[in-house]
């Protein structure tokens, strides 16, 4: 109850925008999450070739959270020991504190850098800021993507995906290679969880995950003071509009308190003079209770719930005839479905089973239906639809109709 009530104060939407350059081609592409209870949901995806496209997205008002590729972004491998900012000029002699930011990730044999430099941060924040937009977040270099790659589907610990490829050692559960090309495309889709997602969104939908669960995650963000008190302050606005909203609930609530009470004292003398005049009319209502009773029991035995064959029965049957055929999976059962015919009406088809579901081939499908007609409380099998394929995918749709006698439950 408390870790609900505390999401109530934390932003549970963050736009992800990633910043390339490509050339002399500036890319923005964007990434809207949402997280809803205990599910996230990813709202929209989007590409922007320029600032004045840029200008026009209408989710401003969402907090940014940003990630730069550009050529002002220093990227090293090294496999040496990094003790201090004095042994980082190893690997980039015109280091200084005062004038780059710095973010690394140790590996499991080397660690990786990237730098930039602060003055080319601010400009780029500023013209951001001038847009019309809040970062609340920054990062450079791919480390972002650590936080989500046990949410993408992969070969072998190995990740590839626009333009990066990461490879995995599971024992310590660190980066065991990394590189970056132009040859390093997904050749297949790419899904977040069981949402489906462009590889050239990956990245701003990492720059949104790592901001929504900071508190979470290990931090890659570069500690910029505006951006660091930017994210303060959206914070503390969430917490004041969840007070208001909470205070207001309060108020309503007593208030409405208040008048329930009165009108159950107002209203308890008016029932006792009520009770005398509904006894009067108590035959009357018990022929009515009788009516409604009569309708209901008609209703029940319609939908078949009065008698007939158990449903968890006929499930169960289904489910094991299934045992052999994991290629078969099945997206939707219907016991004695009912179908509109016209306005309001409806008309019910008893002891039918209308099943759906994909599979790989029609003859996995006809071998499946042959078994079935084995079953003793079986009459009839017939396949209704067969195909409809979505692009990318390899299995086939396909809806069957199952009568079934009321006779043999127990077979």
């Amino acid at each position: 109850m408390l870790e609900r009530l505390k999401q109530f104060y934390q932003l549970s939407q963050y736009l992800g925008i990633s910043y390339r350059q490509e050339g002399d081609q500036e890319i923005f592409r964007c990434c809207t999450i949402q997280r809803t209870k205990d599910s996230l949901e990813i709202e929209n995806t989007a590409t922007y070739l320029d600032w004045e496209k840029l200008s026009a997205v209408k989710d401003k008002l969402v907090p940014v959270s940003l990630h730069i590729d550009s050529r002002q972004v220093l990227f090293k491998e090294y496999t040496g020991q990094i003790v201090d900012d004095e042994s980082i000029k190893n690997i980039f002699p015109s280091y200084d504190a005062e004038r780059f930011f710095k973010m690394e990730m140790q590996g499991k044999d080397r660690s990786w850098y990237a730098f930039v430099r602060k003055d080319y941060i601010a400009n780029l924040l500023q013209r951001f800021l001038q847009e019309g937009f809040t970062i609340i977040s920054v990062s450079i270099g791919p480390f972002i993507l650590d936080h989500i790659l046990a949410q993408l589907n992969s070969y072998e610990n190995r990740y590839t995906l626009d333009k990066h490829f990461i490879e995995i050692d599971t024992d310590k559960e660190t980066w065991k290679h990394y590189s970056y090309s132009d040859t390093h495309t997904s050749t297949f889709a790419i899904k977040v969880g069981d949402q489906p997602i462009k590889q050239e969104y990956v990245m701003a939908y990492a720059a949104a995950f790592s901001a929504l669960m900071a508190k979470d995650l290990q931090d890659y963000s570069l500690a910029e003071p505006t951006v660091k008190d930017a994210f303060v302050t959206a914070i503390e606005k969430k917490k004041f509009k969840t007070n208001l909203l909470i205070f207001i609930g309060v108020f309503f609530f007593l208030l409405m308190v208040n008048a329930l009470l009165f009108n159950m004292y107002y209203t308890e003398n008016e029932s006792l003079g009520n009770r005398v005049s509904t006894q009067q009319s108590t035959v009357k209502d018990l022929g009515k209770i009788e009516q409604e009773i009569k309708t209901n029991e008609e209703l029940i035995t319609q939908i078949g719930w009065n008698g007939g064959v158990s449903k968890a029965f006929l499930l169960d049957k289904i489910g094991a005839s299934m045992r052999n055929f994991s290629s078969i999976n099945l997206t939707q059962i219907q016991i004695n479905p009912q179908q509109k015919v016209s306005g309001t009406k409806t008309v019910q088809y008893p002891q039918v089973l209308l099943i759906k579901g994909t599979c790989l081939s029609l003859n996995i499908l006809n071998e499946w239906i042959r078994g079935l007609k084995d079953y003793k409380w079986i009459e009839k099998v017939n396949i209704e639809e067969y195909g409809s394929k979505q692009v990318g995918e390899t299995s086939e749709a396909f809806t069957l109709k199952i009568e079934y006698n009321d006779q043999v439950e127990g077979n």
